[in-house]
């Protein structure tokens, strides 16, 4: 589904999101060995999306990482935030490295502006800028601030899951569209490798992420089945416009398609 161009020069701050400063001479090694993604790349540059996962493989946090002179910048949900702290130090153990929460004192700005400062980076389905501000600097024009509400509306758009509504612990990430973007199968190991490659090898899952609308009003966790009679659940409630009607997320027993489609598929309660 196409959504309209977001402005130029638009901005939105991302106080949904709990921010990590990674420092230290081993803060690569360290990371490359938690997360999906390769973080020896040119994070400078831009940033990249990059899953936690279980032993078994499963997605319990999706992140982004940035670089900022020396230093990793990570952030999750911030309703993840004490968990993510906790996983993130649980196997800081050999490695020289420090983790820092800087929630309180740095703003995360995601702008669309591509003659300002900041790191690209895609968090909807439009690429933007990720910028860190003092929390005490001024922001941008405040006069093109995103309401969060809305930019958040522009992720689910584009398939973009999050904790608890889609990411439960129970997914693994191609079940969730992640594998295409947030998953680098040719770096080295970390948390779950194991399983995740073996899934890339067989080539197929068995549930899927779908965009979708449907004649009667669902609720979250309505079950319900394609024109296809693929069978599943509704995830996420999704007010694209008000004038029209709702769509959803949906977590459905079916393959997902590669890459996954953005066109609403037609669900029913069941």
């Amino acid at each position: 589904m196409m959504s309209p161009k977001i402005p130029e020069g638009s901005w939105v701050r991302l106080k949904n999101r709990a921010l990590f400063r990674i420092s230290g001479p081993d803060r690569v090694r360290f990371l490359n060995g938690q997360v999906t993604n390769d973080v020896a790349g040119p994070l400078h540059e831009e940033a990249i999306a990059a899953c936690l996962c279980s032993l078994k493989g499963k997605v319990e946090f999706l992140v982004w990482i940035s670089a900022l002179g020396d230093d990793l910048f990570l952030d999750g949900q911030i309703d993840q935030r004490e968990e993510l702290a906790a996983r993130l130090d649980r196997y800081l153990i050999a490695d020289d490295c420090e983790i820092n929460d800087v929630t309180e004192g740095i703003d995360l700005i995601h702008h669309f502006d591509p003659n300002l400062a900041g790191v690209q980076s895609r968090r909807s389905d439009q690429k933007g800028f990720d910028l860190y501000l003092n929390s005490e600097a001024s922001p941008l024009k405040p006069t093109a601030e995103i309401p969060l509400e809305d930019f958040a509306t522009r992720q689910a758009l584009a398939l973009i899951p999050e904790y608890p509504n889609e990411i439960t612990g129970n997914e693994f990430p191609a079940e969730l569209g992640l594998d295409q973007w947030a998953v680098d199968f040719h770096k080295g190991c970390y948390l779950g490798q194991e399983v995740i490659s073996r899934i890339k090898s067989v080539g197929k899952v068995k549930r899927s992420l779908i965009l979708a609308h449907a004649e009667t009003q669902l609720q979250q966790d309505s079950k319900v089945r394609t024109d296809t009679g693929a069978e599943g659940r509704v995830t996420r409630l999704i007010r694209a416009n008000k004038k029209k009607k709702s769509l959803y997320i949906c977590l459905i027993k079916a393959t997902p398609e590669s890459p996954a489609s953005l066109a609403p598929q037609r669900v029913e309660a069941i």
